[in-house]
């Protein structure tokens, strides 16, 4: 199953964030939802959902970026069809299709990715994320704490399950779209929501003032 991280604050609201790929909870500790318990879900090496952990909430908000998008695309919709409370799905910077020339990340990029997948590719991969050399030295203030293997491994596991499995249909309320998204491009991500309204906003693949005014 992914791994969760539990901000426990016995609130009656939650909020479920899922985050990309190649991420832990330590990029996104420092957001602290006013009023809600926050789940950070994490490393895809499969999808399993353990429902006992948002069992009881009166109202569960959703948030979803980059792969995460396409993870909650597959574990949700039991949930969306069941008596949990989501009451709002959002997702920034991804597509429910992770490896799509059209609609997701091309093909032979992803290949690339995991073929040469070292401590030095995975820093160029970061600062394209971050778009900036100012962003890129805040995110490794807070850097997620996994090795070259467990990040292959998590590749893995993303390429044969989306090779075997559609995201089934799953409504999203919100969608977020980067201009200067270097990791899922702009046109791709617009193809992959037809008849879904989406917003445009000026920000890299990793939003961090989008994070701040919706994860706090």
């Amino acid at each position: 199953m992914p791994e969760w991280h539990l901000q426990a604050k016995s609130n009656e609201k939650l909020l479920l964030f899922f985050a990309g790929w190649g991420m832990d909870e330590h990029p996104f500790l420092h957001y602290s939802p006013v009023g809600k318990d926050l789940i950070i879900a994490h490393s895809y090496t499969d999808l399993l959902l353990d429902k006992s952990l948002l069992a009881g909430y009166q109202e569960i908000e959703v948030f979803a970026w980059s792969m995460g998008v396409w993870a909650a695309s597959m574990v949700l919709p039991e949930l969306q069809n069941s008596n949990y409370s989501i009451s709002t799905c959002t997702a920034i910077n991804g597509t429910p299709f992770p490896i799509d020339d059209e609609k997701g990340i091309p093909s032979q990029l992803f290949k690339g990715t995991l073929d040469t997948l070292s401590n030095k590719t995975l820093e160029k991969f970061r600062l394209r994320m971050c778009g900036s050399k100012a962003l890129f030295n805040y995110f490794l203030e807070r850097a997620p704490q996994r090795d070259i293997e467990d990040l292959r491994s998590e590749l893995i596991a993303i390429e044969k399950t989306a090779g075997a499995k559609s995201a089934a249909a799953f409504q999203w309320h919100q969608i977020y779209i980067g201009k200067e998204d270097r990791i899922f491009n702009l046109e791709n991500q617009k193809r992959a929501w037809p008849g879904t309204a989406y917003t445009i906003i000026d920000a890299p693949h990793y939003p961090e003032q989008l994070f701040k005014h919706l994860l706090r």
